[in-house]
């Protein structure tokens, strides 16, 4: 949870609808321009940036990935594309995702972790560059006027993805997402910038190959399919894989450059993997930790917690409760809190809330029902006033048969908030990518022990270097490791 300071107003409102033009005089794809896409690619910039952790404090890093772009926006010869520049940024979050705006493409380190060659991610950036020159972006503004983009709202975790995305869920940014024409459409601008810009145009469907095995596997180990960032904007399909190989042949696939793994790795070497546990806090056991907000808070036993850029989320999967941790300043009490803004936004009444004590400090609490599609949950939530102007609010949502028996376990958990120092939180080190070199002997199964996850250690290794289920290691090789 990296931001936590914002405005009540602008976490708990659902969506921030952006008004956009659509008078057809303005001659842009469904009535809007370039410069009016333009216009709002920019003011939506700051939104992205801060929602996805900020940019990348490292120069190297994000200068190798601004010559990758360049050298692709110089190869390009689009005579009817947009003729403002078009900017990237590296995010300094941990998910799987790159997306574009009006001249805007967003890359993500955790992005950069999955791929294997400098192909690769040309191969998508392209990709976002092909959705803004064919003016994608501006097509899905015009239709939905970019509702809820940038909004870190509390909302209803009922775990359907259309019911939470009415109610403006803050884990998910649903950003932009093509139709899977559109996706065709800018896979191809893609393949073909590679080959323009002299890269191995093979890169594309490669890393689209690597994404679909890590999001099978994560899955997999989630016990559901839960994919990363990148596919819920940008559906990965066997057809999408064969049709932008079938492309990359075309263009001359094995004739570029780009996928030296070596160069690429060195690029990468030492890069911040998952979650700063200083910056963004960690997770230990049931706790969640915040080193330098100074807080910490526990949650039930069965519940699995899933810290992100602007939420702490947990959920049970025996009961399908979840809960919701977030931050916000506001001047107002935390019973008018729950009774105004939070209600309005959820579109529940949660009022009239009751004031109460959590952990010392003055607070309230405001209980509602709510039809879902997965049927009748109840809807609980908790603001705490933490120091001046700061609150903290849980939001609880559990099944209604389940609701009883869980709110004992529910109230420990939000009487459990509680101050930590930086000398107390115990914070653990930062896990980072590391390039090691294959020794004679070494296997996936023993190199992969090392690896800083509590299971499925090699499967991930094999997935993350691009390793085939029964493929052998060469003495020699450099392969990524995550300690």
């Amino acid at each position: 949870m990296g931001r936590v300071k914002s405005i009540i107003r602008n976490i708990v409102a659902g969506a921030t609808a952006l008004a956009v033009g659509s008078c057809a005089s303005t001659g842009g794809p469904l009535g809007i321009s370039d410069e009016q896409g333009l216009a709002l690619g920019n003011q939506e910039h700051p939104k992205i940036v801060a929602a996805f952790g900020g940019e990348m404090n490292d120069p190297q890093l994000t200068a190798y990935v601004r010559r990758i772009h360049d050298k692709l926006i110089a190869a390009g010869e689009f005579p009817d594309a947009p003729q403002a520049p078009v900017k990237i940024t590296l995010l300094d979050s941990p998910v799987v995702n790159a997306m574009a705006l009006p001249g805007h493409v967003y890359v993500t380190r955790g992005l950069l972790a999955l791929a294997n060659s400098e192909a690769e991610v040309a191969g998508v950036i392209g990709h976002e560059i092909g959705h803004i020159y064919e003016r994608h972006t501006a097509q899905r503004v015009s239709r939905t006027n970019l509702a809820g983009i940038g909004a870190a709202a509390v909302a209803i975790l009922t775990g359907d993805q259309d019911t939470a995305q009415m109610a403006g869920q803050a884990a998910q940014l649903y950003l932009l997402k093509f139709s899977r024409t559109q996706e065709y459409e800018a896979d191809m601008v893609g393949v073909r910038m590679l080959a323009a810009a002299g890269y191995d145009p093979i890169g594309q469907a490669e890393f689209l190959d690597t994404l679909g095995k890590w999001s099978a596997l994560e899955g997999q180990i989630a016990g559901a399919e839960r994919p990363p960032e990148f596919l819920s904007t940008h559906p990965n399909t066997p057809e999408r894989v064969r049709r932008a190989a079938q492309e990359a042949q075309v263009q001359g696939a094995g004739s570029g450059a780009g996928r030296e793994r070596d160069v690429y790795l060195a690029n990468i070497q030492g890069m911040l993997y998952g979650d700063d546990p200083v910056k963004q806090g960690f997770i230990r056991g049931r706790d969640f930790i915040h080193p330098t907000i100074g807080i910490a808070f526990t949650v039930p036993a069965g519940f699995e917690l899933q810290n992100s850029s602007t939420a702490v989320l947990a959920r049970s999967a025996q009961t399908g409760a979840q809960m919701q941790f977030t931050g916000a300043t506001a001047s107002e009490s935390p019973q008018q809190i729950i009774d105004g803004p939070l209600s309005e936004s959820l579109g529940v009444n949660l009022g009239a809330s009751r004031a109460m004590t959590i952990g010392g400090r003055t607070g309230a609490v405001g209980q509602a029902q709510a039809n879902t599609q997965s049927g009748v949950v109840d809807v609980t939530a908790y603001v705490v006033r933490w120091q001046g102007t700061m609150n903290y609010i849980f939001l609880w949502v559990s099944p209604a048969n389940a609701s009883r028996q869980l709110q004992p376990q529910i109230t420990s958990s939000v009487q459990s908030l509680r101050a930590v120092s930086m000398q107390s939180a115990n914070t653990p080190p930062a896990t980072r990518v590391d390039v090691v070199t294959v020794q004679r002997g070494d296997t996936p199964a023993s190199i992969a022990r090392t690896m800083a996850f509590d299971a499925y250690k090699e499967e991930r290794f094999r997935v993350m270097n691009a390793i085939g289920p029964n493929e052998a290691l060469r003495a020699g090789d450099r392969v990524k490791l995550v300690r």
